[in-house]
């Protein structure tokens, strides 16, 4: 097989497993057991297991590993949380 070959095999993998993982996850969001919703300290979209904001996520918790690059430039100074033009209703 050549290099395509395998590259296309590979791309339909992840794809096929994707796509699966975001059913599941649709499945178990009508079942309740699963919900994309709001961080209230920076506005992100995190998940969470009921069906309101979260006081912090991920983002807000460890924005060195969510953001390495941006940590990197601007080693000075502490990540802070910028919200800009959020037109959202909460």
């Amino acid at each position: 097989m050549t290099s395509e070959e395998i590259f296309t095999i590979g791309v339909i993998a992840v794809l096929g497993t994707l796509a699966t993982a975001a059913i599941y996850l649709g499945l178990l969001n009508w079942m309740g057991a699963f919900f994309v919703v709001r961080c209230e300290a920076c506005h992100h979209l995190t998940f969470a297991s009921s069906n309101h904001a979260q006081e912090s996520c991920a983002h807000c918790r460890h924005p060195i590993l969510m953001h390495p690059i941006y940590s990197l430039l601007h080693l000075g100074s502490r990540p802070q949380t910028r919200v800009v033009g959020d037109r959202l209703h909460y």
